[in-house]
């Protein structure tokens, strides 16, 4: 059965209790989870041959954990420069990307509002 309240977290963080609440889920795999903590980081400037082939990678794990939950919206956090080329290659495999709208709380936090289409 699908459950289209839920979304996928395909972010380096860890689902906090407040994305919870607008059904963001960790991967079910520790492994994938930490391999998308790798393909999320940059030390140095990346070639457009590598961002390609990382995006390709991310779009890979979200469409596996989308089957596994029977769920299209995946939360989406990258750098400016690859948010692009990765919301194409979710919405070209049927995924909808969301990020989340957030407000500034106080000076030091933020408070999730809502999830938002990226593409």
């Amino acid at each position: 059965m699908s459950n289209t309240n839920e979304v996928v977290n395909l972010t380096k963080f860890k689902t906090t209790r407040e994305l919870e609440s607008f059904g963001v889920r960790d991967l079910t795999s520790w492994k994938e989870f930490q391999e998308i903590r790798s393909l999320l980081f940059f030390p140095v400037l990346p070639t457009k041959e590598s961002v390609a082939k990382r995006v390709e990678r991310l779009a890979e794990i979200a469409l596996a954990e989308a089957k596994k939950s029977g769920t299209t919206t995946v939360l989406v956090s990258c750098p400016p420069w690859m948010m692009h080329s990765l919301c194409a290659e979710l919405v070209y495999h049927g995924l909808t990307p969301v990020v989340s709208f957030t407000k500034k709380t106080s000076e030091d936090s933020l408070s999730v509002i809502d999830l938002v289409v990226a593409a």
